[in-house]
């Protein structure tokens, strides 16, 4: 059976005729150039300027994206509980479901503590790093909070590598290790970059190794030049094609994100109607 936030996933998903996932990454002019939010939202209480800015990227997207992704590393240190709520609340209005991409990785009180307050606010997930070990013990606290749990298993930085895809069980890499603890301990799905390094090979093997109902979250798609072909022809049924910079800072981010749900949808006509050619 599905997990509660697989059904969530999928009930949005369906309602929206989209994988799309809006990467909430709200970057600042006092910390770089490019790729911050108009200046429109940077006013003195600034607090009040990202909370609209996340609020009005949400419901230009709402129509054409399945789900949200704020970035805890954009947010958290500026935003408080208060805030985060009405993100989630207005999220939810909308019909999509919410990931916190935290990646949380830490012992059980300390995560325990993590998993409270991200269930106060209204997430629906989390994004998890595995290398405290501790995958099976995190499930269990999240899912008693409701929360789903996406695990990085294959990041798409190239230096992820190194540790990663290093041959250490059985002359396996680790991040098949990692996929299949996702699927023994019943994690709700794998986090893999979409970016040339990570092959389409490797996105098959995590995707048998964790099973066809666990979600894949793939960053790295828009700016970051990630493969969305190699994504949809290799992740199957279930995932999530983030983007963030490329629809946030855009003049018009609803548009943006019609053309990129479009361009998912034919996507992934396209490779069906291939694979139905293939078996004639």
């Amino acid at each position: 059976m599905p997990s509660k936030f697989i059904e969530k996933y999928l009930k949005a998903k369906k309602e929206k005729n989209s994988v799309l996932c809006v990467g909430l990454d709200p970057g600042l002019r006092s910390f770089r150039k490019e790729d911050v939010v108009p200046s429109k939202y940077e006013r003195k209480d600034i607090e009040a300027g990202l909370l609209d800015f996340c609020l009005d990227v949400i419901e230009q997207t709402a129509d054409y994206a399945c789900a949200i992704k704020p970035n805890s590393q954009y947010l958290l240190f500026t935003l408080g509980i208060k805030e985060l709520k009405k993100i989630n609340q207005k999220a939810h209005k909308e019909g999509m479901v919410s990931i916190i991409d935290h990646k949380l990785g830490d012992i059980g009180s300390t995560n325990d503590a993590a998993f409270y307050w991200m269930q106060e606010a209204g997430f629906d997930a989390l994004t998890f790093s595995p290398f405290a070990g501790n995958i099976e013990e995190a499930t269990k606290a999240a899912h008693k909070r409701n929360l789903g749990i996406l695990v990085l298993t294959y990041m798409s930085n190239v230096e992820a590598g190194w540790i990663q895809k290093q041959s250490l069980f059985e002359w396996r890499p680790l991040y098949q290790k990692i996929a299949e603890e996702i699927k023994n301990f019943g994690s709700d799905g794998a986090i893999m970059g979409s970016t040339g390094h990570v092959t389409m090979d490797d996105i098959r093997m995590v995707r048998s190794l964790i099973g066809e109902q666990s979600l894949i979250l793939f960053p790295g798609v828009g700016r970051q030049g990630g493969n969305m072909r190699a994504v949809i022809g290799a992740g199957g049924n279930n995932i999530l094609i983030n983007v963030g910079r490329d629809l946030i800072y855009d003049k018009n981010p609803g548009k943006k994100a019609k053309e990129y749900q479009m361009e998912i949808n034919q996507t992934i006509k396209d490779f069906h109607q291939e694979l139905e050619k293939q078996k004639k």
